[in-house]
């Protein structure tokens, strides 16, 4: 049948001991791994197995899933666990059998708490897959209920967080007991002790829902319905009192709480690399993005955490990542990177404003031995970029390539969006324009140092994302798409150093689907689980109605929603006032696009 799930068959790919990503070996993972700050309080009080919905090679590189880890870890009376997606070299063979935790190899669903952390879209069919699994997967709460007390083998507490979930959780909502809404540093604590307290009393799951509903920025779906207009819409939202509507949970003083890689390992994208973060949100605010809006207000890590966090990732690796929404706008970050350097060691730039490229900040990249840089100029042409919230001249992304090819850079990303609003052919040829720009400047540049460079051209189609001014906007559909990016390659064929790479068209459908589902978009996940298809099947079968009363998913990623409409993660509370909201979406389609919002509009007192 046409759009069976099969086991993932993406080419090869090796890790640094010549092992495939594919072949897990938990006996052999377990030993490549350097733990810097082991779970000190290990008990039963709480057992909590906590799982990533992708392989081992994808989770331990999430830093977030890292954070959340060593968090429960260091909980008085808590087990913690980690759980992944079996490769695909073991799933069929594991479907049959109960997956198992990565440290003691015990059922996932064997736990008090069972814990997701979800920062991509594109995981939610492998929570299901995991659901299933475990036989938990059923989206009537009643059901689950009844079916064991919540202590007991085969019926834990089933939590999610993340990004993902954060920016809209209703696709999950029916799935789950408890999602958590933002930043989880302060909420977990609270969470554990309310559900130690549980497990000692013998609370039953309704009671102990009740009292996770009182903690700010926990969001339990059960006590919160919508329903919906013959025409798809939401119509309205009921709340079981005295529940309120949830809000997000936002950290105030994120150096309190410092984000490092607490386990480092060969097996993972980045290598035995440190990473830290060095804040969250950004100033820029761009329109289509979700880091300037759901991470407000913006936060910065204080230079003195940063520098001893620096120093226990020297003590331990090679090679430090600075990651974050802006990391070069970090004011320290110059110096940050020279001590790694001089440390003997490679610093990493998860990705650079052209506007931020000093000659201070290319010297120091370029002492610290690191290779490759990620700019990122979104649109091709000057107007759409404006238009979007993006205020970067050509002329800023050309000369930062160039700075950066004259401090040693050989190796360069560039990031382009294509179907954003108001963007013309103009607007795509002139991605093609700006790319060859770059490549001759830093070619030149290079050539006097006799070294070759290369560039990496990143083309993606544009998703509308809840919480930002985009939100309302239409995906275009997956020809017109496809037609865009072959304009692109037609503008670069033929030029040596520049390689086109692109997201398909139809996994960004799919991931808008995600991006602006309501908890209707759940019972089309937990369709193609039942039936093992994959999400392709539902991308082919856009335009027809799957399940009654679910529309299709066209209505959910190819209209324009209007501002008067309830969007289905309105649910909750984002703390991102809506007018603000629509007023960037209508300077996004005015004459004049105005300034995207600054810190003026949005500061720290007023989101706290």
């Amino acid at each position: 049948m046409s759009g069976k799930r099969k086991a993932r068959n993406s080419p090869e790919k090796r890790s640094s001991r010549g092992r495939s990503r594919d072949a897990y070996d938990r006996e052999f993972l377990l030993e490549q791994e350097t733990h810097l700050i082991a779970p000190t309080h290990r008990g039963s009080d709480l057992v909590f197995n906590l799982v990533y919905p992708n392989t081992y090679w994808i989770a331990m590189s999430n830093l977030g899933f890292q954070a959340v880890y060593a968090i429960l870890g260091q909980q008085a009376g808590v087990s913690i666990e980690r759980g992944f997606l079996p490769n695909a070299d073991q799933e069929d063979a594991a479907t049959v059998k109960p997956w198992r935790t990565f440290e003691t190899e015990r059922e996932l669903a064997d736990c008090d708490v069972l814990g997701f952390s979800m920062s991509f879209e594109t995981d939610y069919p492998h929570l299901f897959r995991i659901l299933a699994n475990q036989r938990l997967l059923e989206a009537d709460p009643a059901v689950r209920e009844e079916r064991a007390d919540w202590q007991k083998f085969g019926s834990p507490l089933l939590i999610a967080g993340g990004t993902a979930v954060t920016l809209n959780p209703e696709p999950l909502a029916d799935y789950l007991d408890v999602i958590v809404l933002g930043e989880a540093e302060e909420l977990l604590t609270e969470f554990v002790g309310v559900c130690k307290q549980a497990v000692k009393s013998g609370t039953p799951r309704l009671e102990l829902l009740r009292q996770l509903a009182q903690i700010e920025g926990i969001y339990v779906p059960r006590f919160h319905r919508a329903t919906y207009f013959e025409s798809g819409a939401v119509r309205d939202f009921s709340i079981d009192a005295p529940i309120g509507r949830p809000q997000r949970r936002i950290v105030k003083d994120i150096s309190k709480f410092p984000t490092y890689s607490r386990i480092l390992t060969s097996e993972t994208e980045f290598s035995s690399m440190f990473l830290t973060e060095t804040g969250r949100g950004c100033e820029v605010g761009c329109r289509f993005c979700v880091a300037g809006y759901i991470y407000r207000p913006v936060r910065k890590r204080s230079e003195s955490v940063l520098a001893e966090t620096v120093q226990v990732g020297l003590e331990n690796s090679k090679a430090i990542g600075f990651v974050g929404a802006a990391v070069s706008s970090h004011r320290a970050i110059s110096e940050l990177t020279r001590s790694v350097a001089r440390a003997g060691a490679r610093a990493s730039l998860s990705s650079i404003m052209s506007q931020k490229v000093s000659d201070e900040l290319a010297s120091s990249i370029s002492e610290s031995e690191y290779r490759t840089v990620a700019l990122a100029p979104e649109a091709g042409s000057e107007r759409l970029r404006f238009a979007v919230g993006k205020r970067v001249k050509n002329e800023q992304v050309v000369a930062a390539a160039e700075r950066l090819a004259k401090n040693g850079i050989r190796g360069f990303k560039l990031y382009f969006i294509v179907g954003l609003p108001t963007e013309t052919a103009a607007d795509v040829e002139a991605i093609a324009l700006l790319a060859q720009q770059v490549r001759s400047a830093v070619i030149a540049a290079a050539r006097e140092y006799g070294k070759h460079v290369w560039i990496n051209l990143s083309v993606n189609p544009f998703i509308p994302k809840a919480c930002t001014p985009f939100q309302w906007e239409p995906m275009l559909g997956r020809e017109e798409l496809e037609a865009k990016i072959e304009l692109v390659r037609s503008g670069i064929r033929g030029l040596s150093n520049l390689e086109l790479k692109f997201e398909p068209p139809k996994e960004s459908y799919f991931q808008a689907l995600l991006s602006r589902g309501d908890r209707r978009v759940g019972r089309l996940l937990e369709y193609i689980e039942r039936r093992n298809l994959d999400w392709k099947w539902l991308v082919k079968n856009s335009g027809r109605e799957i399940i009654p009363g679910v529309p299709a998913i066209d209505f959910y990623v190819s209209r324009r929603i209007p501002f008067d409409e309830i969007l289905p993660w309105d649910m909750v509370d984002s703390r991102i006032e809506k007018s603000l909201l629509m007023r960037e979406a209508l300077r996004a389609h005015g004459v004049e696009a105005g300034p995207a919002p600054s810190e003026v509009e949005m500061p720290l007192e007023a989101a706290l």
